[in-house]
């Protein structure tokens, strides 16, 4: 990553903590992100969470985990998350990362391959660092969100996968759909694949609800959730 898009980051996280301190909660992730990717997790030992910019999944899902670790390429971000007990490394996801082979039980990823040169490498990292039988669940944007396809086939606009506006696309370079993500994991080695969804949004949207119900848990998470939450286990 060049010095620009650093600098980007550090201005991105500087101002999201800026915010945080004076009260301000918008700059934070999404809840329903945490929630979802949190259910998808089984208990450990060692969690790194890759892109863990403040620490606050982290912190999340601390009770699931006995040591917490954290990557990310804002030192700004990093020095927060390592103030709140997690031992964090400040390095560049574009390159390898920073750890022994079969160190982790457990890597999350939450809304970080979007912005990245190379997915299939970062992929192919954590897979590395896990130890055998270890969990990998990642987050991304769902390209094909029913709401993302509308802007693109009918107003012409290509749709923007983020709320944030700190770039353009919110620094998005890759656009991914569920079947996306299955082949980089595959090529990978990974096995075990599992979707989740949110299913808190069943009890705030009864049409939500019956749509689930009527075209089923696959169908509805390719086409009517925002965000793709995947599970997948590196072989013993």
């Amino acid at each position: 990553m060049n010095g620009k898009s650093r600098f980007l980051y550090e201005q991105y996280w500087r101002e999201r903590i800026r915010k945080s301190k004076e009260g301000d909660k918008s700059g934070q992730k999404p809840n329903e992100i945490f929630v979802t990717a949190s259910a998808a997790l089984k208990e450990g030992d060692r969690i790194l969470d890759v892109g863990c910019g403040n620490g606050y999944f982290a912190l999340y899902v601390k009770d699931k985990f006995a040591r917490l670790y954290g990557s990310d390429i804002s030192e700004e971000a990093a020095h927060v998350a390592q103030r709140q007990g997690v031992f964090t490394t400040i390095m560049d996801l574009n390159s390898s990362l920073s750890y022994k082979d079969n160190t982790f039980d457990t890597v999350t990823c939450l809304d970080v391959i979007e912005h990245l040169l190379d997915p299939g490498s970062l992929i192919d990292e954590i897979y590395r660092v896990l130890l055998p039988d270890g969990q990998l669940v990642l987050t991304t944007p769902n390209f094909r969100y029913f709401r993302n396809l509308n802007k693109l086939i009918f107003k012409g606009i290509f749709p923007h996968t983020t709320s944030d506006e700190f770039a353009w696309k919110g620094v998005h370079l890759n656009y991914f759909t569920r079947r996306d993500l299955e082949n980089l994991f595959k090529k990978a080695g990974f096995v075990g694949m599992r979707f989740f969804i949110n299913q808190d949004q069943f009890l705030l949207s009864k049409k939500r609800k019956l749509g689930h119900f009527l075209i089923g848990e696959k169908t509805f998470g390719e086409w009517f959730c925002g965000s793709i939450t995947i599970s997948a286990y590196k072989e013993s």
